[in-house]
Order: C-alpha cells, then sequence, then structure tokens
C-alpha cells in the first residue's frame, strides 16, 4: 500500500493525493476542478514528483473504467506524467517499475485516439498514445502541432523563435521565425488547460 505522507508533491506533503484521485475518479466532469487540483500537483510547470509516479497505477484504474472517448482526463494526465524530463527519478526507472501500468494505459491511448472527434483531440491522443511507448521529443513537442507553430532556440542569439507550421507562411525562409511567445491556440483542448508546461492556458 502506498505511504502517501511519505510522498511529495508540487506543494508538499501528499497525503491529500488519495482524496483527490477518489473524488476525480467519480467526477462527472472530464475538466472539472478535481482534475486541475491533481494537474496543478502532479504535473506542476512540467514538473513532475514522488506522488506523481505513485498516481499512475490510479490513473491506469481510472482510465481503464471510463467509456472510450478522443479525450479521457486521467489517459492524458498520466501521459503528461510519464513524457516529464523534470522529475525526482530516471524516465527509464519509472518506466521499468510502472511497465504493466503502462502497457495498459498504451492500449486505452490506442483506442481511445480512433474516437478523436476532431485534429487537435487526435493530434493530444496521439501525443498521449507515443508518451507510452516512450516516443521521444514528439511525446512532449507534438502538441505544437495543434498550436500550428513551433518554439525553438537560437543557438546564436539564445532568442526563443517560433516557426510557423500552419502553412500560410512556409516557403518564406527566415520570415517564418519570429521572435515572440507561442499563441498556444490549442488551449481549446482540455488536456492544454493546464498548457503544456503545467500553468493554466490563456484562453
Amino acid at each position: 500500500m502506498t505511504d502517501w505522507a511519505t510522498l511529495e508533491h508540487a506543494y508538499g506533503n501528499a497525503q491529500d493525493v488519495p482524496a483527490l484521485l477518489a473524488a476525480a475518479g467519480h467526477a462527472s466532469d472530464e475538466v472539472g476542478v478535481e482534475w486541475d487540483e491533481l494537474w496543478s500537483r502532479l504535473c506542476h510547470q512540467g514538473t513532475v514528483y514522488s506522488a506523481s509516479y505513485a498516481a499512475l497505477p490510479v490513473l491506469a484504474t481510472i482510465a481503464g473504467r471510463h467509456a472510450p472517448s478522443g479525450y479521457v482526463a486521467a489517459l492524458h494526465l498520466a501521459a503528461a506524467i510519464i513524457a516529464s524530463e523534470d522529475g525526482p527519478q530516471r524516465a527509464a526507472d519509472v518506466r521499468r517499475d510502472h511497465a504493466d501500468d503502462l502497457a495498459q494505459l498504451r492500449d486505452l491511448a490506442e483506442t481511445s485516439l480512433a474516437l478523436a472527434r476532431d485534429d487537435i483531440e487526435f493530434i493530444y491522443g496521439l501525443q498521449a498514445l507515443v508518451s507510452f511507448e516512450d516516443g521521444g521529443v514528439w511525446q512532449r513537442c507534438l502538441d505544437h502541432v495543434a498550436d500550428g507553430e513551433m518554439p525553438m532556440g537560437c543557438p546564436a542569439c539564445r532568442e526563443t523563435l517560433v516557426l510557423d507550421l500552419s502553412g500560410e507562411k512556409l516557403g518564406a525562409g527566415p520570415a517564418d521565425l519570429t521572435s515572440r511567445a507561442p499563441s498556444g491556440t490549442s488551449a481549446r483542448h482540455p488536456a492544454a488547460r493546464w498548457g503544456r508546461t503545467g500553468h493554466p492556458a490563456a484562453g
């Protein structure tokens, strides 16, 4: 049995996580306050914690009870946790320790992907699937395709540049790159409520 009092989340001791997981598991709203509370604690600004890993089996159970759908909150939170590179354990160790849970989540993600209602939901669903398959950088960056733009760092000037992926400006060479923040247009998707870094996304 998990001793949650010995684990940590973004705000400290994780003894409140079991109650939040239970509430979220019984919530009728996939984008309600219960899920907001879990996202903010378990995947805060892209950082994960010891409690985040401990939550993976519970999230797998919740996702397994959910009727197949293009968006399943437990599935996407688990995907964000396992895709994170900012946590207290090596990613390979976490994947080894939770191999059975990740295999279950991977199958659920594949089923859910076929039920995506639009391109945005498909992209986020595909990113979740790739996360459970340890798909390299795409498990963290595929959602940029939904935004229509890809931020990148210039190695020379260290400015953050944004590449337009929409097709409206491509082919213009360096003019495609602008020094500005990403607009985050995919915030309409539930998984983007906390942004790709765990912040509530601007709507």
